[in-house]
Parts: C-alpha cells; structure tokens; sequence
C-alpha cells in the first residue's frame, strides 16, 4: 500500500472517531443525558464550553508534541482520549463524571487530526495533498453516520444510551492500531525537528490569512452554538411528527453525516469555482442552517435540510482549512493549520455558554438565528480573500 494512501487511510478512522462520536456524541445524546442527570440549559452550555475547552487544549498540546517527537505520537494520545472519554461517561453515575468523560472524548479530536497536515507536507507529492486531506476531513461525516445509525438501533430497540458510549470507546482502540499498523518507524514520522516558536508566531501574524482567521473564529462559534443546542432546540419545540424523542439524535446525526460526505469533494469544487465562491456558498449554507433550525425546529423537511446544511458546512470548511493553511505555509503546515483551528476551537468555547445566557433573554430559537445572522455577517470578509 502506497505511504500516501496509509495516510488517508489512517487520518480517516482516527478523525471518524474522534471527530464523529467523540466530539459530537454529546450532542446527539443530551435529550436523553438531561433526563438522566437533570441538566438544565445553562448547564447544557457550560459542558458543551468544557468539551470545546479541552478539545482546545488537546490541539495545543498537539502543536507542542508534533514538532518535538513527530506527528505519530498525538494521533495515538487521541486514540488513548478517545477510549478513555467514551468509557467514562458510559458509566457515570453523576453529572461530574460524565462531563468529565465528555470533555476528555472532545479532546481526543484536537490530538487526532492536525498532526496529518504535517504528514501530508512530509510524504505526499504536492498535487495529491489537497485529495489526501479533504479524505482525511471528511472522516468525520463516516464516524457520525455510523455513531447515528448505532444510537438509532439502540433507541428503536429501547436500550440504554450507556451502550452507545461503550462501544464508542471500544472504536477508539482502532484510533491507537491504525497508526501503529499503517505508519510503521521507517516512515520517519515518530522524528520530530526543531521549531522556532517566535519565528512561526511572526509568519502566522502576516496580513494574508487574516481573513482565514476570521471565518475560522465565526465558524467556530456558529457551529459550537448549533452542535450544542440543535437537537435540545426541536426537543423542546414539540420534537417531531411521528419519531421518538429518543430518536431525534440519531436520525439528523445521520442526515447530518450523510450531507457531509460531500466533503470529500471540496478539493474539486474549489479548483472549479475558487476559493472566494467557494466560501461564499459554505457561509451562506451556514446561515440558513441556524435559521432553519430557529424557525422551523418542528418541520421534517427544514430540521433535515437544516442537519444536512451543516454538515456540509462542517465537513467542507474543515478541508478548506486544511489545504487554505496548507498553501499560506507549506514549510509550517502542521502549525498553521493547529493555529486556525485554535481559532475554531476558540468559537467553540466561548459561543455555547454565552449563547445559553442569550437564551434566557431571546428564547433559543431567536439566539440561533442570530448566530446565523453572524454567519451572513462573515460574507463581508470574502472580498479580502485571494483565490491562491
């Protein structure tokens, strides 16, 4: 097997389950984790901000690792996280612990991902880089169909969430054999090199990719807020005609991964039409998620296209900042690319808890349109976008 494709192959069961039922789980389950542990709304934000919080941290210490001791290593921390965080909150018996678990399934995402930019630079002809990382990205869409599709199961045949969770951390073990199987020591990415911290710090600050900054922190904060309170938002507002409370979850998971699988092609689409159209559309997508899902949180048809918007948006803007950071700084891949998603991460951490205090005011529905409107608001960024 080619080294380019172990990679793809890799990077895409580690992002499927750290990025699938790791970091999103919670959300698919917090019906069924209120009734368990009687969370509140606020409460529901703050463990939503905790999980974003150490998915943060993962992706720093991520950033430290690489460089020192190659980008082996934090792929396999992930995979330890992954099964770790997942077994956790499978038997939680309070609320403490189970947020514990949720926040250290989150942070296996931020060890799990960034490190292949690095291997892509390292290893994989220019022209296949692009292709590489968006299959990579798109992991993601693989592990929440999956996730989906087992909590459905579960629901319709009235098992415990708990089950689900476990044998979420019985897939994280595939994240810790991938890598030690497919990318053996000759590889040479268990070699990490020197860095000049102050040196990358002056590079990433340069005029260029502010505007990858800025969608990046939008993003992060529209899509922290959504993955936090969308299947909370249509539970309260009645649910849906004809489906379990239960089961609300995993059926807009699925719908949500299904739609995301188009991820994959983001590479082709952007070479088509550029970068400028391309982000264009992915945030203009974005918004009328949220505003479907803030109006419409009891029509099939809006809550479904909703999901699938999203997912789109999810799945593609991760691959548009991976080869974005990629081609900004191709000597510094790995640290871009970490840099922009800290930014992300930073939305993710910050949007939840203030978009919980929001909707004590404005009702939830009318806190996600907003996040929507900061979407559409993001647009006024695209003319400062070079089509590189």
């Amino acid at each position: 097997m080619k080294l380019q494709t172990r990679i793809a192959a890799t990077g895409f069961v580690a992002t499927a389950v750290t990025f699938g039922p790791g970091r999103m789980a919670y959300g698919m389950f917090l019906p069924q984790l209120r009734e368990a542990f009687g969370i509140g709304t606020g409460a529901a934000g703050a463990i939503a901000g905790s999980a974003f919080a150490a998915f943060f941290c993962g992706l720093f210490a991520t950033g430290w690792l690489t460089p020192r001791l190659g980008p082996r290593l934090p792929v396999l921390v992930g995979g330890l996280f992954a099964v770790l965080g997942c077994a956790l909150t499978a038997v939680a018996p309070d609320v403490v612990l189970m947020s514990i678990g949720v926040a250290l399934a989150a942070a296996s995402a931020g060890f799990a991902w960034t490190p292949f930019n690095t291997m892509a630079e390292q290893a994989v002809a220019e022209d296949r880089q692009k292709r590489v990382l968006s299959i990579v990205s798109t992991g993601t869409a693989f592990g929440i169909i999956g996730a989906g599709l087992l909590a459905s199961g579960l629901a319709y045949f009235g098992q415990s969430w708990r089950i689900a969770w476990g044998a979420f951390a019985a897939t994280g073990l595939a994240v810790v054999l991938a890598p030690m199987f497919l990318l053996s020591r000759k590889d040479g990415f268990e070699r990490g090199g020197r860095l000049d911290i102050g040196g990358v710090m002056r590079r990433l600050r340069c005029r260029e990719a502010l505007p990858l900054y800025g969608f990046a922190l939008s993003f992060g904060a529209s899509n922290g807020t959504y993955l936090s309170y969308w299947i909370d938002h249509i539970s309260q507002a009645g649910g849906l005609s004809g489906l379990p409370a239960e089961m609300i979850g995993p059926v807009l998971f699925v719908a949500f991964g299904l739609a995301g699988c188009l991820g994959l092609l983001t590479g082709d689409v952007e070479e088509r039409i550029g970068l400028r159209a391309l982000l264009s559309g992915l945030f203009t997508a974005s918004a009328a998620s949220l505003l479907l899902l803030a109006f419409l949180p009891g029509s099939w048809s809006g809550v479904v296209a909703s999901a699938a918007l999203q997912g789109l948006c999810v799945m593609a803007l991760s691959a548009v900042y991976s080869f974005w950071s990629e081609r900004l700084f191709p000597d510094i891949a790995s640290a871009s690319f970490t840099a922009v998603l800290m930014l992300y991460a930073t939305g993710n951490v910050v949007a939840p808890p203030l978009a919980g205090l929001m909707s004590g005011g404005l009702g939830l529905g009318m806190t996600l349109a907003a996040f929507g409107g900061l979407s559409l608001a993001s647009l006024l960024m695209v003319p400062r976008v070079k089509n590189v």
